[in-house]
């Protein structure tokens, strides 16, 4: 994560801090654009599969 251990602004992505277009369809853009924010969200997502009834699907 960027500066917390929490995302609390969905403006800002949480791997990297920079602004984004929109909190959905600009995150998904952002780390389509930036590798290294893809691969902690994939981390991220790993992590937090198991914690999410049947799978995470987002």
């Amino acid at each position: 994560m960027a500066a917390t251990d929490s995302w609390n602004d969905p403006e800002r992505c949480p791997f990297c801090g920079e602004a984004l277009a929109s909190p959905g369809a600009g995150f998904v853009d952002h780390t389509a654009e930036n590798p290294d924010c893809a691969t902690k969200f994939e981390t991220w997502r790993d992590r937090v599969d198991g914690d999410v009834r049947g799978g995470w699907g987002g």
